[in-house]
């Protein structure tokens, strides 16, 4: 038989709460960029000619950084979940062997 393994839920929403984190920095780095494509002066007047050759790079930039910081939200709620379903069957398991265990009288 196999030596099985141990998940601590907890971790698993230690994990999650980390994701989340890093999905905040995400959205840290879509409001600095939004504020630099709306500020005409963001390269100065020497380089300010440059917002227009980067438009199309930071438009597709930031549709990257938006499904990234998406997929982060959605990989925190299924550790999460994960997190909670192994939590329910170990209640789940362990009540079911007292019961047991109190039918056959130990």
């Amino acid at each position: 038989m196999g030596s099985g393994y141990t998940v601590d839920p907890e971790q698993l929403r230690q994990h999650a709460s980390t994701l989340e984190a890093l999905q905040d920095r995400f959205a840290a780095i879509t409001s600095a960029s939004s504020y630099i494509e709306q500020d005409d002066e963001a390269y100065g007047l020497l380089c300010g000619w440059i917002s227009g050759c980067l438009e199309d790079r930071h438009q597709r930039h930031a549709t990257i950084v938006e499904y990234v910081a998406e997929n982060l939200g959605l990989a925190a709620q299924a550790v999460r979940a994960c997190a909670d379903d192994f939590e329910t069957s170990d209640e789940d398991t362990g009540r079911a062997f007292r019961e047991l265990e109190s039918r056959m009288g130990n």
